[in-house]
C-alpha cells in the first residue's frame, strides 16, 4: 500500500521498512518486492549489492520471478561478481518454471560456455532443491489476495486446499471445484504436480507446493 499509495500517503521509504520485516521473518514475496524497491525502478538511486542479496534469498526458496533477476544481476556483474555460470543456473530455473524470457537468456548464455563448465552447470541445476519455506510468514500476506482469486469456499474447507484447487485448475490439472476438501481427485492432481516439477510426492498442500504452484500460474 505504501509502495503504490493505495489509501495512504505514498511512502517508499515505509514500503522498504514492511518489506524488510516481512522478508527478515521469511516471507518470500516480501524478499522478492524488497529487491525490486531497492533497484532504482522509481527513480530512486539502485541498491544492487542489497537487491542481489534479497533476490537470492527469494530465489533461493523458489520464486522464478527473483531466479530470474537473479539471473540479470549476474550476468552484468550488478552488486555482485559477474558470473555466466551462475547466471546460466539462475535462468535455467527460471525457464522451467514456464519463463520464456529466461529461457531465451539461458540459451543465449548456453552459447557463450565453454563445454566442460556447462556440464557442470547443468549438473548443479538438476541437482538444485529449493530452501524450505516459512509456512506462517507466508500463509499471512498471501490471505488478502487469495479471497480475490479463490471461488467461495465451503465454510467448512480449508483455505490452503482451495487455493492449490484454484492454481491447479488454472494449470489444467482438473481437480474439481475450488471447495476446500482434500478429496482424491484434489490430492492425485497435487501429486502430478509435485512429480512434475520435482516435489515430495506427498499429495498433501505445503507451502513449497503453493510457492511453485503461484509462480507457474502468474
Amino acid at each position: 500500500m505504501y509502495e503504490r499509495g493505495l489509501g495512504v500517503p505514498k511512502d517508499i521509504d515505509k514500503a522498504r521498512s514492511w518489506y524488510a520485516a516481512a522478508a527478515e521473518r521469511g516471507n518470500v514475496k516480501a524478499m522478492h518486492n524488497l529487491a525490486v524497491s531497492v533497484s532504482g525502478r522509481d527513480g530512486s538511486a539502485p541498491d544492487y549489492t542489497l537487491a542481489a542479496k534479497w533476490y537470492g534469498e527469494a530465489a533461493a526458496r523458489g520464486l522464478a520471478d527473483s531466479q530470474f533477476n537473479l539471473g540479470i544481476l549476474a550476468e552484468h556483474g550488478l552488486g555482485r561478481t559477474k558470473d555466466l555460470t551462475d547466471a546460466y543456473k539462475w535462468f535455467s530455473l527460471a525457464a522451467a518454471q514456464g519463463d520464456p524470457e529466461a529461457k531465451k537468456r539461458r540459451d543465449m548464455i548456453h552459447a557463450q560456455l565453454a563445454p566442460e563448465t556447462l556440464a557442470a552447470a547443468d549438473v548443479a541445476v538438476k541437482a538444485w532443491t529449493a530452501l524450505p519455506v516459512t509456512t506462517e510468514a507466508n500463509e499471512v500476506a498471501k490471505q488478502s489476495t487469495w479471497a480475490a482469486t479463490s471461488s467461495a469456499p465451503s465454510p467448512q474447507g480449508e483455505p490452503l486446499v482451495t487455493k492449490a484447487q484454484v492454481l491447479l485448475n488454472k494449470l489444467g490439472y482438473d481437480v474439481g471445484p475450488p471447495d476446500g476438501v482434500m478429496g482424491e481427485r484434489t490430492r492425485t492432481g497435487i501429486k502430478l504436480f509435485q512429480q512434475r516439477n520435482g516435489l515430495n510426492e506427498s499429495g498433501e498442500v505445503t507451502a513449497p507446493l503453493l510457492t511453485k504452484l503461484e509462480s507457474l500460474a502468474s
